[in-house]
């Protein structure tokens, strides 16, 4: 997708990221009341390549209490929006840009760039899209039609030889030159796209299916819906409440479109091609 395509889709990620509440991340467990009548973005004085966030006066810290900065103007405007959308109270539990950036500035856990990519490789061994049920048939045709483009774009793409099976105690799957391209792609990014690339496949339990969020082969709807494949198929049998259905999906869009917003942001230069042209 070039700039000028995410300029048009942009606005509906960051709808898709505001629409759920989810796991809190934030300074605390409890909503807040609204201390600040607008969120907005400044260049820093300590770098004027960076933009933090002011509530009215204040600058933006992580619960940490590191001053958040953000070296992209768009990112740091979608943050402050994030912020003005609030309410009454503060909901932390559905600012999943909010947490998602507090991580990449705190990095509480002190995890490396290694340490990342064995994390998101995990994920490859068990993929949901390699181990596949045979039963009952509508599921299995189901899987075949819903997930076999999705790995035949990977195999094309990396020029892997990924494949499925029925047998969840198959032998060497996955073989070791495959995971070897598939490592080496993840080494291009730096520690923190890979810290969203891990919250991602944490979501969907797939690889493939974050991979094709990353490279836009499906928009972030399908990419969600496919992640719950099984669920999708039980409750066109058995039928579900339906807004207990729609919360779980729209959460899961909410999350992984924030995500994908902060990677594609880490990932492009797109302030001058996008805000310069508002500005002008």
């Amino acid at each position: 997708m070039n700039n000028l395509l995410f300029r048009r889709y942009s606005p509906s990620l960051i709808r898709l990221c505001a629409r759920s509440s989810a796991t809190n991340f934030g300074l605390t467990n409890r909503d807040r009341k609204r201390f600040y009548k607008q969120a907005s973005i400044v260049e820093s004085s300590q770098s004027p390549s960076k933009y933090e966030i002011l509530l009215d006066q204040r600058k933006l810290k992580t619960p940490l209490g590191n001053l958040v900065t953000i070296e992209n103007e768009f990112l740091a405007l979608a943050l402050a929006q994030e912020w003005n959308q609030q309410e009454k109270k503060i909901d932390l539990s559905s600012m999943h840009m909010n947490s998602l950036i507090n991580t990449l500035v705190d990095n509480p856990l002190k995890i490396t760039k290694t340490q990342l990519i064995d994390k998101i490789m995990y994920f490859l061994d068990w993929d949901t899209l390699l181990f596949r049920s045979d039963y009952p048939e509508e599921f299995k045709q189901l899987q075949i039609k819903s997930w076999d483009p999705i790995l035949l774009f990977i195999n094309e793409q990396f020029h892997t030889n990924f494949e499925s099976t029925y047998y969840l105690d198959k032998q060497d799957l996955v073989k070791k030159s495959d995971r070897d391209i598939i490592e080496k792609y993840l080494a291009n990014f730096d520690q923190p796209s890979l810290t969203i690339v891990l919250f991602i496949v944490e979501q969907l339990k797939s690889i493939f299916l974050t991979i094709c969020l990353l490279k836009q082969f499906q928009p972030v709807e399908n990419i969600a819906s496919l992640s719950r494949l099984e669920t999708e198929f039980q409750i066109s049998r058995w039928s579900n409440v339906e807004y207990h259905h729609d919360y779980e999906l729209m959460d899961t869009c909410s999350k992984i479109s924030a995500a994908y917003l902060i990677f594609y942001c880490l990932n492009n230069n797109i302030t001058q091609t996008v805000l310069s042209k508002d500005k002008a």
